[in-house]
This record gives structure tokens, C-alpha cells and sequence, in this order.
């Protein structure tokens, strides 16, 4: 009797061990940054289906703020997948080379490597080497790559994420719940929307070269050497940015590093006419491109990939068919743009022939349009009803003090709340509100 006991308790606390284990792993995951800034990248990598990467780029913002993925979709078929973080050292990005590797055989690895110019630290902060490491599941190379990017004790207190993440109880929202970037049709891109002008950078005379630090060479080789270890083609590139002379110098060595390693260098500084870049429209002023810019640069860049490689056009490829919704997906934020300008309610019509949901009241009466087509309407006091995928919408007005006023609910939550002619605008796509405008 007294064994049986003992067994019982012991299978009580393992018990009791277990779900301590699954609720510190849950609560760990949901107090975990939901960040775009590299966490939701390496996230997104590991939904994406086995070896269907076909050109992989590695760096910093620079890549996921910079190279619309979509764009490469629409224009060339490429199979493209942006794999960055904020800042990211190449010491970081060896490692996040690596883990891709592990499921993907791209035919070419493209390294942006402006960073090493811009940020000659050798370890980052908290935020960043967060960013750059918690969305890597835990292995080998997770630990390494945080074991690189930290300073003293920092690794240890970085290496338990509650550690970092434990003041966040009072910052949670729904996507610590249920990430919406954490998804095969995201491609790891995050584009910029700002307008801010920039000078145009003159480096036409910069020829003198500063060495990088020593930590940023040895990765940038690392990186060179495992793509050809595994027989992928590797080009070396700077995205467009308003580079600095002092940058532009260690960029020159950088140059150097390319040449003695026999691999391809493309720095886009040089070719900002041929690009078609203004740097008084297409900079968000912060050295990234925004959706002008990075349209112009993206097309520019696939261009340049496809004459110097034989990369598949995958469309029409029903494997390949998470690319076309990022496609998709990218050209409604582009869209979502120009309606947020539109100063007419007919401008915005013309523009919501895919993908959105309308609603509207023309001298007291309702209409929903579901593409620009009517699919509900209803005189004075109408309530109407549409359900469009996972959405469900109510539509209706009513009298208040002889005033009438209109309300848009959206899956039980209110949008507005309004009086008169008003054109309201859902992007279906990526189920957000955009604007509304009176008229």
C-alpha cells in the first residue's frame, strides 16, 4: 500500500511538471514580440514548404523594407522570401542562413550588407538581438547566434525570454494570440509608407577604403563559404539609402572582400538613375525605400537577378500558390496607399474593384458594394447584413432627434458612427478598415 502511494504521488508531480512546462512554453510564446522587425520573418520561414525558396534575401531592413517579394511574384515569378531582422549583424545573419538551409535549397542566396556600414557595433541591444533571434526555434543555431550577438552575462539573461519579455503583461493585444504574420503567404516583407525627400548622396568620387570590423568580415566570408559549400550562388548587394562617405568607404571594402571570394557585388548607390529612384518621393526618411521606391527597386533588382541567373518562373505552379496571395496581398497595401490620398469619393471607386468592401448612404439610403457591386441596400432606418469570407458586416441607420445617423459594425465591433453622404472603405484582403469620406 505504501509503494502504491509513492507511485501515485510521483506520477503527481510529473503530472503537475508537465503542464508547469506547457503553460511556461504557452505563456512564453503568447509574451514573445510579434515583431516584423525579424521575429515574424524566421517565424513565417518555417511554414513555407520545403525547398520552394527560390532566391532568399539576407540582411537587415533593408531587405524586408526594401524588396517587395510580390512585386518579384508579379513581374518575374520568383519564388523570393525576405529573411531580415533589425540591424542584423552578419554574425546573425549566418545563422539565420543556416537555419534556412535546413528546409531550403534557394538557387540564389542574395546578402545586403549595408549594415555593417551603418552600425559598426559589435553586439546589439535587448530590443534588436530580440528581434534577430526569438522567432528561431530552439536549437543549435539559436543559441549560438544569441551566444555571438551578446556582451558578457546579456547572453544568459537573453537566453530565457521571460527574462526580456515578462513586462509586457500590460502591452498584450489580439496578435499576441493569434499572430497574423505567422503565415505561409507572408514572404517576410514590411514595407514603409512615409513620403519624406532626401538629398541624393553623390559617392561617384568615393574611392578610398575602411576596412569593417573584423567580427563583420569573418561572418561575411562565413556566409560565402557555406553558400558555396552547398553549391547556391551568392551575390553580395547594397540596397539604395542615402549613404554617407564614410559609409560608402567601408562599402568599398566590402567590394574587396566580394572580389577575393569570387562572388558577384551590385551596389545600387551607383545606379539610382537607372532604378528610376527620387529621392524626394521615394524615401520614407529613414534610409528605407517606401512603396514608390520599393516598387521601382524591386522590379529593377528582379530584372538584374534573372539576366544573371537561371531562376524558374513558378506561376501557374499550385505549389507556388501562397506567392500569388502575398502578390495579392502587397498590391492591396499599395492600393490601401492611394485611397488614404484620394480627396473624391469617385476616386476611391475606382480603385475598390478587388478586394473591398464599400459601404455608403446617398441621401439617406444604405448600400453595402461588395468589388464595386451592390450586394445590399435599404431606404431610411435600413439595417442591412453581408458576410464576405470570416467577415460579417451590419450596415444600418436610425433617428436620433430628428437627426438621422449611420453605424458600421465589423465582426461585432464599431467603425463609425455618422451623419450624411459617406463612402466607408474595408480592405477584404487584409481585413482592415482604410478610410472614410464624406461627400
Amino acid at each position: 500500500m505504501e509503494m502504491k502511494t509513492k507511485w501515485i504521488n510521483l506520477i503527481r508531480a510529473l503530472i503537475i511538471v508537465i503542464i508547469s512546462v506547457v503553460v511556461l512554453i504557452g505563456l512564453t510564446n503568447v509574451l514573445t514580440l510579434k515583431s516584423e522587425d525579424g521575429i515574424n520573418q524566421l517565424q513565417a520561414l518555417y511554414k513555407q514548404p520545403e525547398d520552394s525558396i527560390d532566391v532568399l534575401f539576407l540582411g537587415s531592413s533593408h531587405v524586408y523594407c526594401d524588396i517587395a517579394t510580390g512585386v518579384l511574384w508579379d513581374n518575374y515569378g520568383m519564388a523570393s522570401f525576405d529573411l531580415g531582422g533589425a540591424e542584423v549583424p552578419p554574425w546573425v545573419s549566418y545563422y539565420h542562413l543556416k537555419e534556412a538551409l535546413k528546409t531550403q535549397k534557394p538557387k540564389v542566396v542574395c546578402y545586403e550588407i549595408s549594415v555593417s556600414t551603418i552600425y559598426p557595433t559589435l553586439y546589439q541591444n535587448d530590443e534588436w538581438a530580440v528581434d534577430n533571434c526569438y522567432g528561431m526555434k530552439w536549437n543549435k543555431n539559436r543559441i549560438d547566434s544569441l551566444r555571438l550577438n551578446s556582451e558578457g552575462d546579456d547572453f544568459y539573461k537573453r537566453l530565457i525570454p521571460l527574462n526580456i519579455m515578462h513586462g509586457r503583461y500590460n502591452n498584450l493585444g489580439e496578435n499576441d494570440f493569434r499572430n497574423v504574420r505567422d503565415s505561409e503567404k507572408y514572404k517576410g516583407f514590411d514595407p514603409r509608407e512615409n513620403i519624406v525627400g532626401e538629398e541624393t548622396p553623390d559617392i561617384s568620387k568615393v574611392t578610398d577604403v575602411v576596412p569593417c570590423s573584423e567580427k563583420a568580415e569573418e561572418n561575411i566570408r562565413n556566409i560565402i563559404r557555406l553558400t558555396r559549400d552547398e553549391g547556391i550562388d551568392i551575390v553580395l548587394f547594397v540596397s539604395p539609402y542615402p549613404v554617407k562617405e564614410e559609409e560608402q568607404k567601408i562599402c568599398n571594402y566590402i567590394e574587396q572582400i566580394a572580389i577575393s571570394e569570387n562572388v558577384p557585388f551590385l551596389n545600387f548607390n551607383r545606379s539610382y538613375d537607372e532604378i528610376g529612384i527620387d529621392f524626394s518621393e521615394d524615401f520614407d526618411g529613414n534610409t528605407h525605400v517606401n512603396y514608390s521606391g520599393n516598387y521601382k527597386y524591386t522590379d529593377y533588382l528582379g530584372r538584374t537577378l534573372k539576366d544573371m541567373y537561371d531562376i524558374p518562373d513558378r506561376r501557374g505552379d499550385s505549389r507556388y500558390v501562397s506567392w500569388e496571395w502575398d502578390k495579392v496581398i502587397q498590391q492591396n497595401q499599395r492600393t490601401d496607399q492611394e485611397i488614404r490620398k484620394c480627396e473624391k469619393a469617385e476616386d476611391i471607386l475606382n480603385l475598390t474593384q478587388y478586394g473591398y468592401i464599400t459601404f455608403a448612404v446617398i441621401d439617406g439610403k444604405g448600400y453595402i458594394m461588395d468589388n464595386n457591386e451592390i450586394v445590399a441596400s435599404g431606404d431610411e432606418g435600413f439595417r442591412l447584413t453581408y458576410e464576405s469570407g470570416d467577415d460579417v458586416f451590419l450596415f444600418y441607420g436610425w433617428m436620433d432627434n430628428n437627426n438621422s445617423l449611420y453605424s458600421v459594425f465589423i465582426n461585432d465591433e464599431e467603425h463609425i458612427e455618422f451623419a450624411g453622404n459617406i463612402l466607408f472603405v474595408y480592405d477584404a484582403i487584409r481585413h482592415e478598415y482604410i478610410r472614410s469620406i464624406y461627400f
